[in-house]
């Protein structure tokens, strides 16, 4: 086997434009396999992010009722005790109290209906990065009386900063809810429909406001690899009392598990359309390599070379040949999607403005997710296994007669 494997690695050198011009197949394979994939679940990711990051987290925990029936009497209290608990699980990387209602907002004119969110303004930046949206004025503190507005939203009840924003409501057990709120930022949010009706207040100033003190109607948890949600929600499940729930972010946003389903099936047809161009392509590489060899073939085999040893060193040859390749291509496919990864595409035009209605970043995203690369490099590996089959039906096929004449 020695000597086969040192035969098949000088018998590639001796013609290295002919074995770079297959290398350069397979690398090339690779890097459009990976690239398409990077590219494909990148979007899923952007999509997921956008979701999870601006409103609802990747896990929460509820109270049992408070899915079906979102209200402030399906509130619960959570003790600091199982919030810390929480936070200690590996790959939870944030936990946050929300409180979640409607009110009635209003300035001396004009009402709308807005979705009041009370946050813990520091925990809830890392999550939303809201702070950096603001357009005008400032993002809220702890303890901070004043509100942050939609632009949307105040720009419906001409306000501006400085000004104070009405707010009637129900609070908890149908208390009267009624206040008034500085307007300390205006921000503008990337999803257009909180945009137009969302005001974030400070998680104390709320239970303040709706009388539900010491309440929330979810905990919001953050993790770094949205991969392990379910094995989280078996990590928490396990600590929580009766009475309180944990839900991923699928559970709540199961329209968007749906696209992203539906989507990646199309992505794997698409996938599957440039396999098949990707094996005739290396196959018609190995063809003229072995077309081109007719006559070596029939010169080693007079001289009394066994056609089985032939084919061995032939398929050892194929194997170097998408063994270099695929390795090379999952290098520079990995530093190629690692650049987009770091710059990704802007889109412009209608493209770019649908993408923002749907409270998407206008880029084209790109994922470095491991498996994408070494799976592509995987399969072209195979693929170029499989049509080594090629070259050895030719040796055994071959007639020494005609092959010395070739």
């Amino acid at each position: 086997m020695k000597n086969n494997l040192k035969l098949a690695w000088r018998n590639l050198w001796r013609n290295r434009r002919r074995t770079l011009i297959a290398m350069s197949s397979v690398i090339f394979s690779v890097i459009l396999a990976s690239w398409m994939r990077s590219m494909q679940e990148g979007s899923y990711e952007s999509m997921i992010n956008n979701t999870v990051k601006y409103y609802s987290g990747y896990l929460q925990v509820q109270d049992t009722a408070y899915w079906d029936e979102r209200t402030l009497e399906n509130s619960m209290e959570v003790s600091p005790e199982l919030k810390q608990q929480i936070e200690q699980i590996k790959k939870v990387t944030l936990v946050s109290h929300r409180l979640e209602s409607f009110a009635l907002a209003a300035n001396q004119q004009q009402s709308k209906p807005a979705m009041v969110l009370g946050i813990e303004p520091k925990a809830e930046d890392q999550i939303t990065a809201i702070s950096k949206k603001i357009k005008y004025g400032a993002f809220i503190e702890a303890n901070d009386n004043g509100v942050v507005l939609g632009q949307g939203l105040a720009d419906f009840l001409n306000l501006s900063v400085g000004d104070t924003l009405v707010m009637i409501g129900q609070g908890y057990h149908g208390i009267s809810a009624n206040g008034l709120f500085p307007v300390k930022g205006i921000m503008e949010h990337p999803n257009q429909e909180f945009n137009k009706r969302l005001v974030y207040m400070e998680i104390e100033n709320a239970r303040e406001f709706y009388s539900a003190y010491n309440l929330s109607t979810a905990l919001v948890i953050m993790t770094d690899d949205h991969y392990k949600v379910d094995k989280l929600k078996t990590d928490i499940k396990k600590m929580l009392p009766p009475g309180k729930e944990v839900l991923t972010w699928i559970e709540m946003q199961p329209e968007l598990e749906q696209i992203i389903r539906s989507d990646r099936m199309g992505g794997f047809i698409m996938l599957g359309i440039l396999y098949l161009v990707i094996a005739f392509g290396i196959f018609s590489v190995v063809m003229m390599m072995t077309k081109e060899r007719q006559r070596e073939f029939g010169v080693i085999h007079a001289v009394g070379m066994k056609k089985r040893k032939m084919s061995v060193v032939v398929v050892i040859e194929t194997l170097f040949i998408g063994l270099i390749g695929c390795t090379v291509g999952l290098v520079i496919s990995y530093l190629f999607c690692l650049w987009f990864y770091h710059n990704p595409i802007p889109l412009t035009g209608e493209t770019a403005n649908v993408t923002a209605q749907y409270g998407m970043e206008p880029y084209m995203f790109f994922s470095l997710t491991p498996s994408l690369f070494y799976n592509q490099m995987i399969l072209v590996f195979l693929i170029s296994i499989f049509i080594a089959i090629f070259p050895v039906y030719t040796i055994y096929r071959l007639k020494i007669i005609r092959a010395l004449r070739a």
